[in-house]
Order: structure tokens, then sequence, then C-alpha cells
């Protein structure tokens, strides 16, 4: 069984429909970025609030968008560190003989600690923001009118 559909489409037509799809896809992007940052600033750890605070979201283009952090530690807190980050191996001193630091109220010196293990934040806020990325794209569909 054949099925034959013959459609005429001007070049407005398509011009129009290919602005459209442009838009959708716009929104949607946008949707998803916003809804990423939002995550980032809910996954993120919080201790004292710096690092979920400190997000910045910026649109690089209507296809791009940029979620920074000028938070030194950030990488370190989402890759991990020491024997549970891309190195490991145990933190040692460099130009010591022990490493000292407080946490907890003590001052601690120590010849070695194992690291941080990663809590991958960003990660579980993309995944989260990717289950929705239809959803977003609907919406976008829905404020054009479902025209498209």
């Amino acid at each position: 069984m054949t099925v034959r559909y013959e459609m005429e489409f001007n070049e407005e037509d398509i011009r129009h429909f290919t602005e459209l799809v442009k838009e959708v896809y716009t929104r949607a992007v946008a949707y998803v970025a916003q809804d990423v940052w939002g995550n980032i600033k809910r996954e993120a750890p919080v201790n004292e609030g710096r690092l979920a605070g400190s997000f910045d979201l910026e649109k690089l283009d209507d296809y791009a968008w940029r979620i920074y952090t000028n938070v030194h530690y950030a990488l370190f807190v989402h890759e991990g560190t020491g024997i549970y980050g891309p190195v490991g191996q145990r933190i040692v001193p460099v130009s010591a003989s022990v490493l000292v630091f407080e946490w907890m109220g003590r001052t601690w010196f120590l010849k070695s600690v194992a690291g941080q293990e990663p809590n991958p934040y960003a990660d579980r806020a993309m995944d989260t923001s990717a289950a929705r990325i239809d959803e977003f794209v609907n919406t976008a569909i829905s404020e054009l009118g479902g025209a498209v």
C-alpha cells in the first residue's frame, strides 16, 4: 500500500516555521539553564552557604548559557581530593613537614590527610534538569500558541 500526500509551502511559510522552531529552542535552552542554575544552588553542600550562593548565570547567546562560580574550591568539592580525587593519593605538605589547618575548633598538625570524597552536585543538578527537557520544550511551544 502506498500513501501519497502533497503539500505546498511557499518561502514565507518555511521562513515563519523556521523562526518559530528557533524561538522554541531558544526558550527551552533558557529554561534548562535557569533550572540547572537553581538546582546547583540547591545541590551544592551548605556549610557556611558560600558555595551554594556563589553561582551566577550568564547568557552567552541564544543557544548557550554559562553557570559559574568564583569560589576556588568548588571543583575540589565536586571532584574530590586526595585519595578520592583525580590524583588518587594522600595529600602531603609540599614545603613544610606537616599540614596545619583548623577544623572543628581545633588546630591540626598532620603529616598527610586522605582528602575529601567527591560531591558531584553539578552532575545531580544537570541530571534533574535533563529529565525535564520535554517539559521545557512543551512550555515554549505553549507560550507560542502551540504553533509549532
